[in-house]
């Protein structure tokens, strides 16, 4: 499975540990929806496409706390990764610093 730039730099965000066993053993997530567009300096919209395109590829998924999204405030709205979001990450991780 291939991913952009962008999908990579916001399943970075999301990361909560520096190594894959840990990750997928508590995978508690730091990537709110506001965290992804600080750091990738996008509009809600955009992020909404990027979350929409990671989910469609089964890699994240969002824990809604306050309602429907995008219907309510998005600084609830939490991203994490799935088992295979984690895997994929941490292997294009360890591609990177090999």
């Amino acid at each position: 499975m291939t991913f952009t730039v962008n999908e990579i730099a916001a399943m970075k965000v999301c990361l909560n540990y520096e190594d894959r066993a840990t990750q997928l053993d508590d995978n508690f997530s730091n990537g709110g929806v506001g965290d992804l567009a600080n750091a990738l300096g996008w509009n809600m919209h955009q992020i909404g496409g990027l979350i929409a395109s990671l989910e469609k590829k089964g890699v994240v998924w969002i824990d809604d706390r306050q309602g429907d999204w995008p219907n309510c405030m998005t600084k609830y709205h939490i991203v994490w990764l799935t088992e295979k979001g984690v895997n994929a990450i941490f292997d294009i991780i360890e591609k990177e610093t090999a």
